[in-house]
């Protein structure tokens, strides 16, 4: 039988394999038939909760087991969940709560604090969840594959975050597209120390039970230096990561460490994984297979590349997902011709059912083509080669001018990924207050940088000002976080001066 539901996907894994090893966190292990019957006891506590189809439950805090049966259990029911960070800022997430209308708040340990300064909804805790039941008894389906089951809000970096609306139908079309190339196995075994907040991270659920393979949930302490012996307590095969997650496995690979025997995979999405950085991954841990992929919260994924796709065709993210369609438009809306960079627009049954409480945007963003089906302008920009391969050149509100000359913050990041030492690096475009900026971390010098920016860039693109810093911040999924970026480079200019190159004034040229 087919899935059709969310929850679907873990009964008909329950029912094929329930001694199988489906969860582990911690120390604990939980298996398929357990997860099932998790589920189906927290679906009863909720409506206990006078939780019923339609409502929104908001899941707060760090990664925890709990979470997972939880997220099962409002699926059961009709409900739709919403996993949000207790990192998120107190003003951002009371937004969520009162955009969501959030009918109930559940909070994991980390979450608790955040969660008692909620007010006008009820909040619980998940220490008051049952524990496993006895059989999972399914019952009638109390809602359609069409319905919403989850809102995902977006980060919130420069506005309030938003909420895109998925449905049963769309996620379940993602995850199957998604494992039809990634191929996870029902011997694999899956780190996960992404947020659930962090639909990449989220998606690993459905992932390792769409393949009957076995999840480990972290979270971010598993993803610094306890990785390595993370890694090998767990025999994981499979890493999700992003950027700043491969430079934290590399430095610890180099230092000696035992190696992770049966990481056969590792993949990543949202940002650039530079081919540099591949090369040194597949030093460290021989026989790897890195696989870059591309997505959007508006349709989950876009594409997925073959495993070390960058020896290939370097900063690819590969080739649109089965059943998708991806057009780079002109300015005229027109498909593009091969190699020409234009805004990406994604067709397919994941473009998802829109944004929650915004009709304009929605508008905006999932317009409809001559046949009535939902096309997602994405506003990134794109390019596509000549066998149907995808290359991102940037979003549209990170390309400039500089002396009349188009500049994309993404080309001034791969270039100076591209120089040796250089582990992460983020590009400024001009704000107004300060012009162009790129600030890197790495085991090189200012002039070093700027040498190398110069032969790979030309001096006419060269960032207004550039710094080498410890340390970039982060954001809770592990991207760099650039608004936090911004208000750091005010804060050194307000000061006392930070690494300018060629000992220059912090905000001038080089």
């Amino acid at each position: 039988m087919i899935p059709t539901l969310l929850h679907d996907l873990l009964d008909h894994r329950a029912a094929a394999r329930p001694q199988a090893p489906a969860l582990t966190h911690g120390d604990r292990t939980w298996s398929y038939g357990e997860l099932a019957r998790w589920s189906a006891a927290v679906a009863g506590w909720l409506r206990e909760q006078r939780v019923g189809r339609g409502d929104r439950v908001v899941i707060l805090g760090h990664n925890n087991c709990q979470a997972v049966p939880l997220i099962f259990a409002a699926a059961r029911i009709g409900a739709v969940f919403v996993p949000v960070s207790d990192q998120a800022p107190a003003r951002q997430l009371a937004h969520v709560v009162a955009d969501s209308g959030a009918r109930l708040v559940v909070a994991t340990p980390g979450g608790a604090g955040a969660a008692g300064r909620l007010a006008g909804v009820a909040v619980r805790t998940v220490a008051e969840l049952p524990e496993p039941a006895g059989p999972a008894t399914p019952g009638e389906a109390p809602c359609l594959s069409i319905d919403p089951v989850c809102l995902i809000y977006t980060s919130g970096s420069t506005a309030m975050p938003k909420a895109v609306v998925s449905t049963h139908r769309q996620v379940l079309f993602a995850v199957q597209a998604i494992q039809s190339q990634l191929a996870y196995r029902d011997d694999d075994v899956v780190l996960c120390c992404l947020p659930l907040s962090f639909d990449y991270g989220l998606y690993q659920i459905f992932l390792a039970c769409a393949a009957g393979a076995r999840l480990v949930l972290g979270d971010d302490s598993d993803a610094g230096p306890a990785l390595l012996r993370r890694l090998v307590h767990e025999d994981v095969s499979v890493l999700p990561l992003v950027p700043s997650l491969a430079v934290t496995l590399c430095r610890l690979a180099g230092r000696g460490g035992q190696a992770p025997a049966r990481l056969r995979m590792v993949t990543n999405t949202g940002a650039e994984l530079t081919p540099a950085m591949c090369r040194r991954l597949r030093a460290a841990i021989p026989g790897l297979a890195v696989v870059p992929m591309f997505g959007l919260t508006e349709c989950k994924r876009v594409s997925i590349g073959e495993p070390n796709l960058d020896l290939r065709r370097p900063g690819s993210v590969g080739r649109a997902l089965p059943d998708t369609e991806v057009i780079v438009a002109g300015e005229d809306g027109k498909p593009a011709a091969p190699g020409t960079v234009g805004e990406l627009l994604v067709r397919g049954p994941h473009v998802m059912a829109g944004y929650w409480n915004a009709p304009g945007l929605t508008a905006a963003r999932f317009r409809r083509d001559s046949l009535g089906q939902p096309v997602l302008h994405t506003g990134d920009r794109c390019r596509l080669d000549a066998d149907g391969y995808l290359y991102f050149a940037g979003r549209g509100d990170d390309i400039y001018k500089q002396g009349g000359i188009r500049v994309s913050a993404v080309e001034v990041e791969s270039a100076a990924l591209e120089i040796g030492g250089v582990e992460l690096a983020a590009a400024l475009p001009p704000n107004g207050r300060f012009g162009s900026r790129l600030a890197v971390t790495g085991d090189l010098t200012p002039h070093q940088l700027l040498t190398g920016l110069r032969d790979r860039l030309g001096a006419q693109k060269l960032p207004d000002e550039c710094r080498v810093m410890a340390a970039l911040p982060l954001a809770v999924n592990g991207k760099i976080d650039r608004r936090a970026l911004d208000e750091q480079w005010a804060q050194a200019v307000a000061g006392p001066p930070g690494v300018a190159l060629q000992g220059e004034p912090a905000g001038a040229r080089p």
